[in-house]
């Protein structure tokens, strides 16, 4: 029967093999993209990245936009690390407040590209940009050869806190310095966005009545300034500069042409190359830690040129596009072509291994017939012989019931006997100690016959405590031991039991020492007889296994909040071994229980 499961699992892993063939493999690698805005520059990067890495077959590309949102942004960087992502490309929405959650992907091992911006630390793997700093150079100069060094410009930036907005500026700033003739009348924050930047123009143009140029750091808000100066009748006074130079309805390049900007500068978007540098990466190849994008100034002397590329471009990516849409559908069909393949196979080799099953079970179900025919005589035979021991362990266990119940009365009175004999212990004891009561009471008796007459009647005590002792044993037995509190002396009493054993001390030589923190409050709540028996009992076993001219030590102390004695003697010592067994009754040292 194992035969014919085996053969079975053999063709079930055959079909499993097949279907596996013919299903999809799941990427392996799962980039995340986080970007900071929704702009038709960010758009134009989405398709080169998505563009680029269908070039890779195990590639899953997931991008998230936040909509110029630092929360909204977060959360997605959030959602990617949650993921698991393999590789990370983030696009800043504002540094200082990005910083932190792209510092904690890479900190847990997640690969991070910057595009376009950077972060407020160099806790990332890769950056790929255009070079602000010498966009803003470019752009200054521009401007200069335009107005032949002498004339005024406003400027207006991006967000505030994005670093291409401030690279922009710094280095516009430093490349306007080397034309003093040219005044920069003022610098307003457009935010990235054609209606803010409108609004800030509307402002500057009612703050200033000439106007010779505006750069604004991209073309949206370039845009948005000419429609304000439009509208104000003031277009044609001056000239407007942009950056992206993009392609499209209402872009950069078609503004151009238009006539409504005078020039744009290339800022390169650079999508396929964050893909050629992921893969690097997530392959361990060797790749540049910082890629900077060239630009270049696009007027109306180029801009024709410009559109008849990009349109030609446009054209081939449309093609591809189709390409890629008939490659797929060609997979398609041979994916269900191979599917009905390895079906039809695995069918057959099913119906092969079900037929073979089949015949292995028919062979295992009369071998096994055989087996249990004899299995049967085999029980019969051991059922009779369990008839038979089961009548013997019967009359065992009547008997040992029987003495089980005899054990039981002899062991009852032989408790009854032992706990009378306790009894008639107490009477002698208590007439032994009346008289040394008395002779205590008489003045004659002093020096040491007193001292004598004392340690009879502590002894005398301690013969009490014993005989009460076993007396509790019975108590315990019959769950009446009750645990009696009152106001107790703890160094009072140690001291005073100490003088129980000096005789013995004396006898033995042995140096004897009980220390305790005279300022120290040792009062509680305690049954008296039980502490005297544990301190007797710990005493006598230190007196016991210390040897002659030895010494004793007693230390009671207070160690956080609460009270420990401990108990000293020279001459032996517990083991190591033997110290996990020391609460077990009548254990020795030695190694035997009585």
């Amino acid at each position: 029967m194992k035969q014919a499961h085996s053969w079975i699992l053999f063709f079930l892993c055959l079909l499993c093999a097949g279907l596996a063939s013919c299903i999809r493999n799941t990427p392996r690698y799962h980039i995340g993209i986080s970007q900071c805005s929704d702009d038709e520059w960010r758009r134009q990067m989405n398709s080169e990245i998505i563009r680029e890495a269908r070039f890779y077959d195990d590639v899953q590309v997931e991008i998230r936009t936040a909509k110029d949102d630092n929360v909204r942004q977060e959360a997605d960087i959030r959602h990617f690390i949650n993921e698991g992502v393999d590789l990370l490309v983030v696009a800043p929405n504002e540094a200082q407040s990005i910083t932190p959650i792209v510092e904690e992907a890479y900190n847990k091992g997640i690969p991070v590209i910057l595009v376009d911006r950077k972060i407020s630390s160099d806790r990332y793997t890769a950056y790929i940009g255009a070079d602000n700093h010498a966009i803003g150079r470019e752009v200054a100069a521009y401007i200069g050869n335009l107005l032949q060094g002498n004339g005024s410009v406003v400027e207006i930036t991006g967000l505030a806190g994005s670093t291409p907005a401030i690279e922009r500026h710094e280095s516009f700033l430093k490349g306007m310095a080397a034309y003093p003739g040219i005044r920069l009348l003022a610098t307003s924050e457009g935010a990235w966005l054609r209606r803010q930047a409108s609004e800030k123009m509307e402002a500057l143009l009612d703050s200033f009545p000439h106007i010779d140029v505006v750069f604004a750091q991209n073309d949206r808000m370039a845009s948005g300034a000419y429609e304000a100066a439009l509208r104000k009748q003031r277009a044609r006074q001056m000239s407007f500069v942009g950056i992206d130079a993009l392609s499209g309805e209402h872009y950069g390049l078609e503004d151009i042409l238009a006539g409504r900007l005078t020039a744009s500068f290339i800022y390169p978007t650079g999508g396929d190359r964050v893909v050629q540098i992921a893969m690097d990466i997530l392959q361990g190849k060797t790749f540049p830690r910082e890629t900077i994008l060239g630009t270049s100034v696009v007027d109306s002397t180029n801009a024709p040129v410009m559109k008849m590329q990009t349109a030609h471009i446009s054209t081939l990516d449309g093609k591809i596009e189709l390409l890629n849409g008939e490659i797929n559908r060609s997979l398609v069909r041979y994916a269900t072509q191979q599917t009905i393949l390895y079906g039809s196979l695995a069918a057959l080799l099913l119906l092969v291994g079900m037929l073979v099953a089949v015949y292995l079970s028919l062979r295992a179900k009369n071998r096994m017939n055989r087996e249990l025919s004899l299995q049967k005589e085999l029980l019969i035979e051991q059922k009779d012989l369990l008839i038979e021991q089961k009548s013997q362990l019967e009359t065992q266990k009547s008997q040992l019931e029987q003495l089980s119940h005899e054990l039981e009365e002899a062991t009852h009175a032989k408790l009854v006997f032992f706990t009378n004999i306790s009894h008639d212990f107490r009477t002698p004891l208590t007439l032994i100690a009346d008289p040394i009561e008395q002779l205590l009471a008489n003045p004659v008796f002093d020096g040491q016959p007193r001292q004598l007459l004392l340690l009879m009647k502590k002894n005398v005590h301690i013969l009490l405590r014993l005989v009460n002792q076993i007396l509790d044993f019975r108590k315990v037995e019959n769950g009446r031991m009750e645990l009696r509190l009152e106001p107790f002396d703890l160094l009072d009493s140690f001291r005073n039991w100490n003088d129980s054993f000096c005789m013995a001390l004396l006898k033995k030589h042995i140096t004897f020492s009980f220390e305790a923190p005279s300022d120290m409050d040792f009062r509680m709540q305690a049954d008296a007889e039980k502490m005297e028996c544990i301190y007797f009992n710990l005493f006598s076993n230190a007196l016991k296994y210390t040897p002659e001219n030895g010494k004793i030590t007693i230390c009671l102390a207070v160690v956080a909040e609460n009270y420990v004695l401990s108990v000293f003697n020279s001459g032996s010592y517990i083991s190591s071994a033997d110290v996990e067994a020391i609460f077990q009754r009548f254990y020795q040292v030695s190694g035997h229980q009585a």
